[in-house]
């Protein structure tokens, strides 16, 4: 069986057209999706309408939850870092982005991180390697999983772990280029071998600006933009000095106020404001 996979799309509309773009030709039996098709990048309803056209099985991942809990209206994603979900809810409904959560296929279990734990470290093997090693103690697992932006592998005597990166915004890449897998599964085991397609990054200022995400929360979509165009990650970085604010001023959660401070401290690659940054693709 040859199946094509695919993951974290966040919502990179140019990104997920040259990967499908170039699965076609491999004549895959399926395509899956990992999680996190949605969140952060400008077309969520473009990016879900096109993976249903291609017929693309796909699970679940922490941002669907994230967005799901919004809808719910669950007030701890109240904060200012969190504007891009809200936006997202406003334009979403649970029915569309309700998923399963793992799938099996001839003895491979597919899902967004590990079954049970959307969010576990596989981007991190310092910390995710004890915590395998601890879970995984007989028998044979195979998981091919999303979640890490830039492809990664664990061979351990109980588990094989293979997340094979981000379609949409790799934390470690090269500019404009999109990761997938082509996995085949036979009588002796599984072969997965990883491409990457190209597309053009000078789309996305655009695709922010007439969406509306630019102007809903310009900060957290200069992030995204960002880092979709240069194939590297500012977000945990801007976060964790947003978090350091809040904590100093005693904030439950991040404000306005201090989401605006972060960004007017922020080293950003072209030094920009945020202001001036979305000023120039008028």
């Amino acid at each position: 069986m040859l199946i094509a996979v695919i993951s974290d799309i966040h919502a990179n509309l140019p990104a997920l057209e040259a990967v499908l773009s170039a699965i076609r030709p491999r004549r895959p039996d399926a395509i899956l999706s990992l999680g996190d098709q949605i969140n952060l990048g400008p077309c969520p309803n473009e990016v879900l309408s096109l993976l249903k056209e291609h017929r693309v099985t796909c699970l679940h991942g922490n941002h669907e939850r994230y967005v799901l809990s919004v809808l719910a209206g669950d007030s701890a994603y109240d904060g200012a870092n969190f504007e891009s979900l809200r936006w997202n809810a406003s334009r979403l409904t649970r029915e569309a982005i309700t998923f399963p959560e793992t799938l099996e296929l001839d003895g491979i279990t597919y899902c967004h991180a590990l079954p049970g734990d959307d969010r576990f470290p596989v981007f991190d093997p310092p910390r995710a390697l004890p915590l395998l090693r601890e879970r995984y103690t007989q028998g044979f697992t195979h998981i091919v999983c999303g979640h890490g932006h830039n492809p990664t592998h664990y061979h351990l005597p109980h588990l094989r772990l293979d997340s094979i990166g981000a379609v949409g915004c790799m934390d470690d890449g090269v500019p404009g280029a999109a990761p997938y897998t082509m996995l085949e599964t036979t009588e002796d085991g599984a072969v997965l071998r990883p491409y990457y397609a190209s597309f053009d990054i000078r789309r996305m200022p655009g695709l922010f600006r007439s969406s509306g995400l630019s102007e809903y929360c310009p900060v957290m979509a200069r992030i995204a933009c960002t880092q979709m165009m240069t194939g590297r990650d500012y977000l945990v970085d801007f976060v964790r000095r947003a978090e350091i604010l809040r904590k100093e001023k005693g904030e439950e959660q991040i404000s306005h106020e201090t989401w605006r401070h972060a960004d007017d401290l922020f080293p950003w690659p072209d030094g920009l404001s945020t202001a001036l940054y979305w000023k120039q693709f008028r």
